[in-house]
């Protein structure tokens, strides 16, 4: 039975190497010093692998190989499928011109704590993508350089270090008319930000480390989800809106679907979930049961056959009870001001009344201590961050406030901003204004404006 293993992953040993791909400034014969297989437990299922190794292409942006997975006995781990993968010794040629390699032995590296970095990297990797729009786009050249940064972290691989690598030293796919291709700042931030978190993350994704003949390639190879977790949206004190995309059921009917949440990581389903019927259609998922102002992860799951398979995990923050009820029903004046101190206040506003189309402005005040104004819409997806607002002489201080250095803050305390949002089928809005010290005074004022 085929089905997809939701968000495993595999390390691939495997090219020739005399051909170029990961670098061809290298000479073959280089002696490997490096352990990858200390302490990985061998899977029986995928002793007889067949791998079909391409480069990935400027055009899907999105891996630095393309690999095909065949022969692979039935198992819940190990699918024959396609995948994305990344090099892990970025000073060693890797034979990837649609190239066949065989024998490929499979081990688990689950149990593993030296490849928890690497695992926790590309657990984060759609929010990485989500946010670094803003910052500069995340193209696959980042990514495979921080795999590199981190392979050498962890004792796998020779060091990648990109303050200390001149673009000519560069492997040939990173430069371009002899410059560097890539953020080297985007890869310093990604890394320091997994060294810093992955020891104390949760992660339920299994790595395998696949071994073909001695002294070959080492590849991290990224299998597709199968499933996909809808974004978050109508978040109440106790209630949300999720569900799924189904994009490869497998060989075997599914039987049971949902969304799996907790307010630790990585849901399952000895958690709180949904049942929304069988199939491989999308679905829609009503949660309910939430408490108020607690923060929620939740997972799309399907189950068949062969097991169960989990999607991308979300998060979600429920507001507080009683503030539901705040509506803005009048276009065209400022209205609804709100007003609070010390604490986080989360206000939910129903605009249901309110034309699709309509946009939406903030007006703020902090009247004394700094303060943070955050917009979401729908609720969960955030459209306007005010940064820490506050007068001139808190700005960037480190010592009459430093509980927001380096961060600082960012302007006055009195602002307006325009065009936050313009609404559309999604009836509610919210806006979570944080007040960090005793003594904080704030308020703000919502205006809709109907489109001539």
């Amino acid at each position: 039975m085929k089905v997809k293993l939701l968000g495993s992953f595999l390390i691939i040993m495997s090219s020739m190497l005399y051909l170029m791909a990961c670098d061809n400034n290298v000479s073959p014969g280089l002696e490997d010093s490096f352990e990858l297989f200390t302490g990985l437990e061998l899977l029986p299922e995928a002793e007889n692998t067949t791998l079909r190794i391409n480069k990935g292409s400027d055009v899907q942006n999105d891996a630095y190989f393309k690999v095909n997975i065949s022969d692979v006995l039935p198992n819940e781990f190990i699918k024959n499928v396609s995948a994305d993968a990344w090099c892990l010794e970025w000073n060693k040629p890797l034979r990837s011109n649609d190239d066949i390699h065989q024998g490929v032995r499979a081990f688990a590296t689950a149990s593993n704590d030296k490849w928890k970095p690497l695992n926790y990297l590309f657990s984060i990797q759609n929010d990485l993508k989500a946010q670094y729009p803003e910052k500069g786009t995340l193209t696959y050249r980042e990514m495979q350089a921080v795999v590199w940064t981190l392979a050498g972290y962890m004792g796998i691989a020779p060091e990648f270090n990109v303050d200390k690598l001149s673009d000519s030293e560069l492997p040939s796919r990173l430069r371009e008319n002899g410059k560097a291709n890539f953020s080297r700042e985007m890869v310093k931030v990604i890394s320091e930000l997994v060294l810093k978190n992955y020891s104390s993350s949760t992660i339920s994704l299994s790595g395998f480390a696949l071994e073909t003949e001695e002294g070959q390639q080492n590849v991290f190879i990224i299998p597709p989800s199968g499933i996909t977790t809808n974004e978050v949206t109508n978040v109440t004190p106790t209630t949300a809106v999720s569900g799924g995309v189904i994009e490869d059921s497998g060989d075997s009917p599914i039987t049971q679907k949902g969304v799996c949440w907790s307010t630790s990581a990585n849901p399952t389903t000895a958690d709180s979930c949904t049942n929304d019927g069988s199939g491989p259609d999308d679905f829609s998922s009503n949660i309910s049961g939430l408490n108020q102002s607690t923060m929620y992860y939740v997972r799309a799951y399907a189950i068949n056959e062969a097991g169960t398979a989990y999607g991308n995990q979300r998060t979600f923050t429920t507001g507080l009870a009683g503030e539901v009820d705040k509506e803005l029903n009048v276009c065209g004046e400022w209205s609804a001001s709100q007003s609070g101190g010390f604490g986080v206040t989360v206000d939910t506003w129903d605009i249901s009344e309110i034309p699709v189309g309509s946009s939406f402005d903030i007006r703020f005040d902090a009247l004394n201590q700094p303060d943070r104004y955050v917009v979401e819409y729908p609720i969960g997806n955030e459209v306007y961050d005010s940064g820490w607002r506050g007068l001139e002489w808190f700005y960037n201080d480190p010592i009459r406030f430093p509980e927001f250095q380096p961060e600082g803050v960012v302007g006055p305390g009195q602002g307006q901003e325009d065009n936050i949002f313009e609404k559309d089928a999604q009836n509610t809005f919210r806006v979570v204004v944080t007040g960090p010290q005793q003594g904080t005074i704030w308020f703000y004022d919502i205006r809709c404006r109907i489109p001539d």
